[in-house]
């Protein structure tokens, strides 16, 4: 984060104003996992008062969490009434009690809570409908782990006071407060905090001018929504007992040594050598069957030109010569070579 400095400085001396000017507030009370869990989905924008107020009416209208899993999200919004953001909140808790109980079998965490803390928070990270204040809450007062959660109100103070960078995202800014408020200090912090918060931001969190918190969306491909189907299928399957498991084992056709064919009827198939087996063509592309056949064209070999006789600059010169010679010459006088051959004859 930038300014990571200035803003350690800057947070040692907003804790140090807090303390003494709220001296000591109670802190706030840990729970059970899917309590905080969604305690932390209605608070976001919410003062703890109203969310737990919001909790107390879900409860008082179900058995259990189960029961509330299968609930449609709007009928749960129908039943709170009015709240911020309560069907978008509805919907986030319905989300991520289907994925827990499609991870757990059961609506409980009770599995994870001995995790070590970054595979828990990756463990966290893979529930929908969970944004940071909220997984940050769950280990902070549900499993008792090191945190520091910031709603919306906490947020847009701690970039008031400059303790936290204007640009950084939430989850960023948790963990920088984390890495700086020792674990014996969490609880206090979060109590001071909060409460100065909500007094100086509480009006502009309900007109909604400060930076909201959201989940992130649900993926609503047609691949994504046949894994969940797969998934609610398992889950409402549950998990298979041994037995069962032996029955699959013994259903599933045996494979030869080799590993070259199937048993058919006790028997196994015969394998079919590398060599013997025919090679598939690869099929043709619709551009290549589209096109007409052609005629390759036959190759026309090309007239060689002759060649030009050299004449050099000598040769010229002695039949020029010559010439001369024989137009200088008298009439009847024949040239040394006739004579010489006349003589000898």
């Amino acid at each position: 984060m930038r300014g990571a400095t200035q803003c350690a400085r800057r947070l040692k001396q907003v804790f140090r104003s807090l303390r003494t000017r709220l001296g000591k507030v109670s802190c706030p009370s840990g729970g059970d996992p899917i309590t905080q869990m969604i305690l932390g989905i209605f608070s976001r924008d919410l003062p703890e008062s109203k969310a737990r107020e919001a909790l107390d009416r879900l409860r008082g209208m179900v058995v259990d969490y189960n029961e509330l899993r299968v609930i449609a999200a709007l009928e749960l919004a129908e039943m709170l009434g009015d709240y911020p953001d309560v069907r978008l909140k509805c919907e986030d808790v319905s989300r991520a009690l289907s994925s827990i109980f499609a991870r757990e079998y059961t609506i409980s965490l009770d599995g994870i809570a001995e995790l070590p803390k970054k595979e828990m928070r990756a463990y966290l990270e893979q529930i929908e409908g969970l944004e940071a204040y909220t997984r940050a809450r769950m280990q902070l007062q549900g499993f008792q782990r090191h945190a520091i959660p910031l709603d919306e109100a906490m947020w847009a103070y701690a970039r008031n006071v400059r303790i936290v960078d204007k640009r950084c995202p939430l989850a960023e800014a948790q963990r920088f407060l984390e890495r700086q408020i020792p674990e014996q200090d969490a609880l206090e912090f979060v109590a001071l905090f909060k409460r100065q918060a909500w007094a100086e931001m509480g009006a502009l969190v309900r007109k909604g001018e400060v930076e909201r918190i959201r989940s992130v969306p649900p993926d609503r491909t047609a691949s994504h929504m046949l894994q969940v189907a797969s998934q609610a299928s398992a889950a409402a399957a549950g998990p298979p007992t041994p037995e069962a498991a032996k029955d699959d084992r013994r259903k599933v056709a045996p494979v030869t040594a080799a590993g070259s064919g199937a048993a058919v009827g006790g028997k196994p198939r015969p394998a079919t050598p590398d060599r013997e087996r025919p090679k598939r063509k690869a099929p043709a592309s619709p551009k290549a069957e589209a096109k007409p056949e052609t005629k390759p064209k036959a190759k026309t070999r090309a007239k060689k030109k002759p060649k030009r006789k050299r004449t050099t600059i000598a040769r010229s010169t002695q039949k020029t010569a010559k010439r001369k010679a024989a137009a200088s010459r008298r009439p009847g006088q024949h040239s040394r070579r006739t004579t010489a051959r006349t003589k000898s004859a």
